[in-house]
């Protein structure tokens, strides 16, 4: 697995730069540049930070059975993590109303 394309996927999905990533996770903005371009693999501790700060858990980070969501989807859970209880209920509503269609 490159821990790199996999950290800069799940990081771009969410519309995180690498510089908030660094300055969120507390890591050196020049290694989240060498991790991203597989110049440099991350520590386990250097990785946990970088998986609390994209809201993943180690295991769904190297999940390989499980197809990763297409990017229009993670864009789309990552703003429904910002909505009012009442907002998803709608929202849920409205994707009920799609089935079989």
């Amino acid at each position: 697995m490159d821990l790199g394309k996999r950290i800069k996927t799940l990081r771009t999905s969410r519309g995180i730069s690498a510089r908030h990533l660094a300055q969120s996770s507390g890591i050196d903005p020049s290694l989240i540049s060498k991790i991203e371009n597989g110049i440099s693999n991350p520590s386990i501790d250097t990785l946990q930070k970088i998986c609390d700060t994209l809201d993943v858990s180690m295991s769904d980070f190297f999940c390989t059975q499980k197809v990763d969501p297409s990017e229009d989807l993670l864009a789309l859970m990552t703003a429904a993590r910002r909505l009012t209880p009442e907002q998803i209920k709608i929202l849920t509503s409205l994707i009920s109303s799609f089935k079989g269609k």
